[in-house]
């Protein structure tokens, strides 16, 4: 034991201290440094062109502050109260680097005859991490033991020295604060017995055995447990001892307790894993570029784009962005921070999706990067595109009601008087052709109207319990016969349909305008399908620029293979008037008219259409809940029939038609009185001592509708019968506001023996 002790301290210069993270520096009564480690130059960042020559302890610390090392003020200054401070009673200080370190605190200790040692430490040394060192202990003028002794009992790091089977001969104050031991237990103790019990453990000592016998040093992080059960992590490093005869005697061990950076290490995994998990899972995309290179992106954002990460590692951001709004783009990448805004992005096969980004500055592996945030809005998008698009035909619908309405009011006058015309003309007269030509011209006109009616959702229908397997197999032969033989009408019908809710005649309108429209997309023929189906949609279906609401849908699919539509075109399939077709060949009414009509019917429509790969019309229209109740009234009456004298109120805005309609009616053996508006006719009421029939427009000024004006009049006049017109073409129904009156409705423009007809039918009733 003698002979190990007695060898101990020479080799302690060269290897105890290879792992030293604290910087010392010993000085002699002439303040001159005499020794330091390595450490001391990285800590006080001084050239190593300064310990060339003899250097001082003033001259140190004077170089240290003009460095900046300590706080602002003189370095002269500074440099003589830190050399008071070495020399004198106060032998621990702070220093406060004026560059953003941490503070270093200085601690001098007595050697003898007034040789003093200087530790330099970080304040917080576990924020720093930690170089190796060694120690010089040349031209100290004190036994090297004694100096050794000094250092071992103020250094952080944990010293121990065992004998050739790992027992503790020797140690410093720090390693029994690492291993949890006061000093004279420690003695005689095993380092091995500070080991976890198991295999592991002993992989450890066997490697430590093998490793000190080829004569390395076996440096390693391992666990130990304390006497008292704690576990802490240490760095440790083990040397073999020799003796004056090469043989090895011991073991000299280095440890340091690392648990608090261990932890915080774990801590910043476990951080970033979670961050991790949390993007990865993330159902945003986020991708993170850096000079608009992209180093990062999660699942989401590659899913966006139809991608996978791998792929869009290392391309730029621009890749992504539609050539629409590259500009854009290319803008806010200039900008440090982005607010949300919505543009075109790229997939990976080329097609466009609708995103929503925004973007700022991060800290990415310490260098700024641009993070993105991206959410994929193209169901949004394609929403707010239904949206306006049905805003936008809303609005048409509005405008070509008003129109119509007006319309047919002109051709009223007109229909009428050139029919008086007509009956005050031989069958052979010179001018009788020119008023038949006008008066078909009119019914054209009437029949423009009615399209126009149609695709304002504002004609008159007589909805019925309808099948639609028996509506398109009656139609499938017509059909076939009108678009000829180079055209194939092939049908396929659902099971058991279910039944719709709509006027019959209408819809075989639809069907034939739908083949029609196909014919001229097929002019070397091709196929058209004609498919129903019954369809229950759990959630809304968005189909631009169509929603349509959840529920149970009788569906019928028109499909033809012909030569599609554009982008531009599909976009303005169903408003008035727009057509592909010649001048004089088509008027663009045909899908206005069905859009209008599916609407009418609490249906939905939309189109799905490419160059080249044919059109596809879907309508959706609502299963039927109930059934219709048919009204029957009196037997036909002839439409010449007379009236015989009965008094009948007119109520018409327009003095054109209102004139032509009691002339007829006067004619017809009617007593007419008249009233320009809805507050004329309630005061004509009170005056009036009995009418027989009401015959109304339904839209007047004034404030007062035709239907408020055939309410007050049956309160007057119970039993009274009503006849509405309008230029609108409403079907409405009107037991709710009128109960028990028989109600009928006639449109404009209407023809003499139309309306005769229909006198009598209500009046009959």
């Amino acid at each position: 034991m003698a002979n190990t002790l007695d060898n101990k301290w020479s080799q302690l210069g060269a290897t105890l201290f290879e792992d030293l993270s604290e910087g010392v520096f010993v000085f002699d009564a002439s303040l001159t440094v005499v020794s330091r480690n390595p450490a001391l130059q990285r800590l006080l960042r001084l050239p190593p062109a300064l310990f060339a020559a003899p250097l001082g302890v003033r001259d140190l610390m004077l170089a240290c502050a003009r460095r900046g090392d300590f706080g602002p003020g003189e370095a002269e200054t500074l440099a003589g109260a830190a050399v008071d401070h070495l020399t004198g009673a106060h032998t621990s200080f702070l220093a406060w680097p004026a560059n953003g370190r941490d503070a270093l605190r200085f601690k001098a200790r007595d050697a003898e005859d007034g040789v003093r040692v200087v530790f330099v430490t970080e304040e917080d040394v576990t924020s720093k991490p930690r170089l190796s060192a060694s120690v010089r202990t040349g031209g100290v003028g004190i036994e090297a033991r004694k100096l050794e002794a000094i250092i071992l009992g103020q250094i952080r790091e944990g010293f121990v020295v065992t004998d050739v089977n790992a027992v503790i001969i020797d140690c410093n104050p720090a390693a029994c604060e690492i291993l949890g031991v006061p000093e004279e237990k420690l003695l005689g103790m095993s380092t091995f017995s500070f080991l976890p019990a198991g295999d592991a453990s002993k992989a450890v000592e066997e490697t430590i055995h093998s490793t000190l016998g080829d004569e390395r040093t076996w440096s390693d992080e391992t666990e130990i447990v304390r006497p008292d059960g704690t576990r802490r992590m240490v760095q440790s490093s083990i040397t073999p001892m020799r003796g004056a005869d090469g043989a090895m005697i011991g073991r000299i061990g280095v440890m340091r307790d690392v648990t608090a950076r261990r932890d915080a290490e774990r801590g910043v995994r476990e951080a970033e894993t979670k961050f991790r998990n949390l993007v990865e899972g993330s159902l945003q995309g986020v991708m993170i570029h850096r000079d608009t290179r992209i180093i990062y992106v999660n699942q989401a954002a590659a899913h966006i784009y139809g991608s996978t990460p791998e792929k869009m590692l290392g391309r730029t951001v621009l890749d992504y962005c539609s050539a629409e709004d590259l500009r854009r783009g290319e803008e806010s990448i200039r900008k440090p921070v982005s607010p949300a805004w919505k543009l075109r992005g790229r997939r990976e096969d080329g097609s466009t999706v609708w995103v929503e980004v925004n973007a700022c500055v991060v800290d990415w592996e310490g260098e700024p990067a641009r993070q993105v945030t991206i959410v994929d809005v193209s169901e949004k998008q394609r929403a707010e595109e239904a949206l306006l698009h049905a805003q936008k035909l809303e609005s048409l619908g509005q405008l070509t009601g008003g129109i119509a309405h007006d319309f047919n009011n002109l051709l009223g006058v007109i229909s009428g008087n050139l029919e008086l015309l007509r009956e005050q003309m031989t069958p052979r007269g010179d001018h009788a052709s020119y008023i038949d030509a006008s008066l078909r011209s009119v019914r054209r006109g009437a029949e423009l109207s009615k399209r126009l009616l149609a695709f304002a959702r504002k004609q008159s229908l007589k909805p019925e319990l309808t099948n639609l397997n028996d509506l398109v197999e009656s139609m499938t032969t017509i059909l076939q016969r009108t678009l000829g033989e180079t055209i194939n009408v092939e049908p396929k019908l659902a099971v058991d349909p279910w039944p719709a809710l709509i006027d019959p005649g209408q819809m075989e309108n639809v069907l034939l305008n739908l083949a029609l429209n196909a014919r001229d997309a097929m002019p070397h023929g091709g196929r058209l399908l004609l498919e129903t189906a019954n369809l229950s949609l759990e959630h809304d279906l968005v189909r631009a620029p169509t929603v349509i609401p959840a529920g149970d849908y009788m569906k019928l699919t028109v499909r033809d293979t012909g030569t599609g539509m554009t982008p531009e075109v599909l976009a303005k399939a169903f408003e008035p008037f727009f057509t592909t077709k010649d001048v004089g060949v088509g008027s663009g009414l045909g899908l206005a008219m069905i859009y209008g009509f599916v609407q009418q019917s609490a249906g939905h429509i939309y189109i799905d259409s490419a160059p080249g790969a044919g059109t596809t019309i879907h309508l959706y229209l609502p299963r039927a809940a109930h059934t219709v109740q048919t009204r029957h009234g009196g037997k036909p009456q002839s439409a010449n029939a007379p009236g015989n004298n009965e008094v009948v109120l007119v109520v018409e805005d327009d003095s054109d038609l209102r004139d032509l309609a009691v002339l007829l009616l006067n004619r017809m053996g009617y007593k007419t009185h008249e009233a320009a508006d809805g507050r004329m006719a309630l005061a004509l009421l009170e005056k009036l001592p009995h009418i027989d029939l009401l015959f109304t427009d339904l839209v007047l000024p004034q404030g007062v509708s035709g239907v408020e004006i055939a309410k007050a009049a049956r309160k007057r006049f119970p039993g009274l019968k009503v006849l509405f017109t309008s230029g609108y073409g409403e079907s409405a129904t009107f037991e709710n506001v009128l109960p028990n009156a028989r109600v009928e409705m006639i449109s404009k423009p209407y023809r003499r023996e139309v309306l005769a007809k229909r006198l009598q039918e209500v009046l009959s009733s």
